[in-house]
């Protein structure tokens, strides 16, 4: 009766894996790497598809080999891509559970699964049709059958084997880091098998080995292949910190859940066992594959994402429950409950998976492009991923009254686009992605101030900008009317009034003058919660662009955090040179984990580098609001 009992609670797990991966399946939208994915299917031969569509994305053959005859049969709708991940990551859940219950006891398997069925990091990756929620169950699946050979060798040791080996293969075709995982398993199994066995388990290492052969090619062209440290930040040691709280939802709840269970039983029961051979295996299998892509990415390419980690992470859940003793089915159900309650709570509330993840920013921001062209006269761009565009526009029959964003060649050439075309649109329509020069909104609010609408999404956003005032936080203008202002330093011998914009001076900036008017002041006085941007304009007059540069800063306690340059004579192009005066941009990002620092420090000024005389005028700073949820999804919001 016991085991059945436990076995309706694991069934409840089950289920409840399965709705929070199925939820609103239909409206479960391609992510980016998706996309990329699709789009390198479309071969006539097997050969092209490795030297053309896997070779030059930097992971095995095994995910797009399998998409690549998946869709032949079943083609590319979402739920016929998502449909074999969802049932992977289900199974993961099982697995996990029954490599709990072999190497400990079922309450510790159970609680185990629980966990696994409801964290963001296992329900998104079920989602995704990439190589990590397969990862996770083929290196679970190899640990499944690594258990039987240790536990019960002369049970059916040669089938068991065959499928070690399998599993093992499969986790090498799917990435290099459960590659990885796979070759620290194997070799931790050399201090676990008996060792009449010892010979016969070399020889699955082996199989293998032999297995991956022809794959060597593929994994010696691509290990000589740079990182990927063009979007991918080298690692810190907060990262450590960073990667826990995303494995528990950064739910204080859920981790509070998690650690009152595992901790509860250390003070009421005087008989927990901890089995330290067993703890030292987890605490390898979890923290091995974390410091070599920590010390690699460090030292070597950047490589390490929470992604490449989800093969090895369940193992942690072990050392936290590993030491629980095997409780009665009443126990284990209001535990499980109490878990699954919590996390399935944070992931729909506290991360907003469901809210989130379901917006495609590719799809909304067409979305938001058709209901901005009800209003007239509205000038619009877009900027987007042109395949995935393309695949939106088909399906949804968007109109494509839009100016493509790519086809600006520089921002000097998106700045003349602006000139020759804002005089005769009332609006201007914005969408664009993450990556998105950041210079383009405030060039934008020189033509367009207000912001009347923005929509921020996981990974994109849109804006619709009016003529009318603009309503921005002012942080400080500068126009040389006064012999000084707080926070500003200038020298007032440099002050002019024989030629100025709007009032009656402007300031000069000799070839003596190194560094220009600077501003400096505390932010912690403007209560910055939200993503935010310093935006900074100022007017310049020279008979040629000057070789000087806009520098802004960011300080904390007397150590520069972030420091952005823009040289003045790269945001005119050819035509916008010969005019007499035009408007500089900068702007810089306030990083998130700052927002509340009442450290924060802004500087800015003009250096003038290359010794140039030239006027200035007009300085404004503003605080704009950026995308809070920009990189939500593995994020903290």
């Amino acid at each position: 009766m016991k085991q059945l009992s436990n076995r309706w609670i694991l069934f409840l797990i089950l289920m409840v894996a399965v709705v929070l991966r199925v939820f609103n399946l239909s409206e479960i939208p391609f992510t980016h790497d998706e996309f990329s994915a699709l789009s390198r299917l479309n071969f006539d031969s097997f050969s092209a598809l490795i030297h053309e569509g896997v070779k030059i994305d930097g992971h095995p053959a095994g995910v797009q080999v399998f998409l690549y005859y998946w869709t032949k049969i079943f083609g590319i709708s979402t739920i016929a891509v998502k449909f074999p991940f969802i049932i992977a990551g289900v199974i993961s859940v099982y697995l996990t559970f029954s490599i709990g219950e072999k190497w400990m006891n079922e309450t510790v398997g159970l609680l185990s699964a629980a966990t696994v069925s409801c964290l963001q990091y296992t329900v998104l990756f079920s989602q995704i049709a990439r190589p990590y929620i397969s990862g996770l169950f083929f290196s679970l699946l190899m640990v499944f059958f690594l258990t039987k050979l240790i536990q019960h060798p002369k049970r059916n040791f040669l089938l068991n084997g065959c499928f070690f080996i399998i599993s093992g293969a499969l986790c090498a075709y799917n990435h290099h880091f459960s590659l990885l995982f796979a070759a620290i398993v194997g070799v931790s199994g050399l201090f676990f098998i008996q060792k009449a066995f010892l010979i016969r388990y070399c020889l699955l290492g082996l199989g293998i080995f032999g297995l991956y052969i022809p794959h060597l090619e593929i994994f010696f062209y691509q290990l000589n292949v740079a990182g990927v440290e063009e979007w991918l930040a080298k690692p810190t040691p907060v990262f450590f910190l960073n990667y826990i709280s995303y494995i528990f939802n950064y739910s204080y709840i859920f981790i509070m859940v998690v650690l009152g269970i595992a901790l509860g039983f250390l003070v009421t029961k005087k008989h927990v066992k901890i089995n330290l051979k067993n703890y030292l295996l987890f605490l390898t299998w979890f923290l091995t594959p974390l410091l070599i892509g920590y010390f690699y990415s460090t030292n070597v390419n950047a490589v390490l994402q929470y992604s490449v980690l989800i093969f090895s992470f369940t193992y942690l859940l072990f050392l936290l429950f590993g030491h629980l003793p095997n409780c009665s089915p009443k126990t284990n159900l209001i535990l499980v409950a109490l878990i699954l309650l919590t996390g399935t709570l944070s992931l729909v509330y506290e991360r907003q998976h469901y809210k989130y993840f379901y917006q495609s920013p590719y799809l909304e921001i067409l979305n938001d492009l058709q209901v901005a062209n009800e209003k007239e006269n509205v000038l619009s761009v877009v900027q987007s991923v042109e395949h995935i565009n393309a695949y939106y526009m088909n399906q949804m029959r968007f109109d494509s009254n839009y100016t493509w964003y790519d086809q600006f060649e520089s921002i000097p050439d998106f700045k003349q686009f602006l000139i020759d075309n804002a005089e005769h649109h009332s609006y201007f329509y914005l969408g664009c992605l993450h990556h998105i020069d950041p210079l383009v909104v405030p060039i934008i609010q020189e033509f367009y101030p207000s912001i009347e609408l923005q929509k921020n999404y996981f990974g994109g956003s849109s804006y619709l900008f009016s003529k009318n005032p603009s309503p921005s936080k002012l942080v400080s203008t500068l126009d040389f009317e006064k012999d000084s202002l707080p926070s500003w330093s200038y020298n007032t011998s440099s002050i002019i009034d024989t030629v100025s914009y709007a009032g009656k001076r402007s300031y000069q900036i000799n070839p003596d003058e190194e560094w220009g008017p600077g501003f400096e002041a505390n932010l912690g006085r403007f209560l910055l919660k939200d993503h935010a941007f310093i935006d900074l304009s100022v007017k310049i007059k020279a008979n040629q662009p000057p070789t000087a540069t806009l520098v802004l800063t960011l300080e904390n306690e007397g150590e520069t955090i972030l420091w952005r340059g823009y040289d003045f004579d790269q945001q005119l192009n050819l035509q916008q040179q010969g005019a007499e005066s035009a408007t500089f941009h900068g702007t810089i990002e306030i990083p998130k984990e700052h927002l509340n620092n009442p450290n924060l420090k802004f500087k800015t000024y003009i250096w003038n580098k290359d010794k140039n005389t030239f006027l200035v005028e007009d300085y404004k700073i503003k605080l704009r609001k950026g995308n809070p949820i920009i990189y939500g999804i593995v994020n903290k919001l």
